[in-house]
């Protein structure tokens, strides 16, 4: 198991998340070109972020949509820090977080050229669905949701994640 990881609970406004929002968007344009919809943040919106040894090394917002329905922004995780599980720890979090706050439901918008980011979002069982505004005429933009439903007990949660990282035994972690 990865020790030293700490989940914090911060405004959008941090500037840890600042930093790794503004890298995420960089490896966007990068991929996706400059010209993809430039989407305003909810001043509601909460971040988790994820710090390994005491470095912020990823984030997750929820953004507030409508009564019971939140949005997930800025999931990132970056790339020294990849292939770890810790990706399905801030989505375990945002979910946790989204139960917490009376949120029954969540969308989230991700590209066509993030395969990682499709296969974490559809094995964590968010499902295909239209378009949502802004993205309703962009090619490049794939929309999922998920009823979150009852609370998953934690300690499965985790144990799945204990499980994911021990693959990886022997192998330091990044930081």
């Amino acid at each position: 198991m990865i020790e030293d990881l700490e989940l914090r609970a911060v405004p959008g406004t941090d500037p840890a998340v600042l930093t790794l929002a503004t890298a995420q968007q960089a490896e966007l344009a990068a991929v996706y070109g400059d010209d993809q919809p430039q989407v305003s943040l909810h001043p509601d919106i909460t971040f988790t972020l994820l710090l390994l040894d005491g470095k912020p090394v990823g984030c997750v917002g929820l953004q507030p949509v409508a009564p019971g329905l939140g949005e997930i922004k800025r999931m990132y995780v970056v790339p020294s820090a990849r292939g770890w599980g810790l990706s399905r720890q801030l989505l375990t979090a945002v979910e946790a977080d989204a139960q917490r706050k009376g949120i029954t439901k969540l969308r989230l918008e991700t590209g066509t050229q993030q395969p990682e980011a499709i296969a974490l979002y559809t094995n964590h069982g968010y499902a295909p669905t239209p378009p949502y505004p802004p993205f309703e005429h962009e090619p490049a933009s794939l929309c999922f949701a998920k009823d979150l439903g009852q609370v998953e007990d934690e300690g499965v949660a985790f144990g799945v994640e204990a499980e994911a990282v021990e693959v990886r035994r022997g192998v330091t972690h990044p930081g």
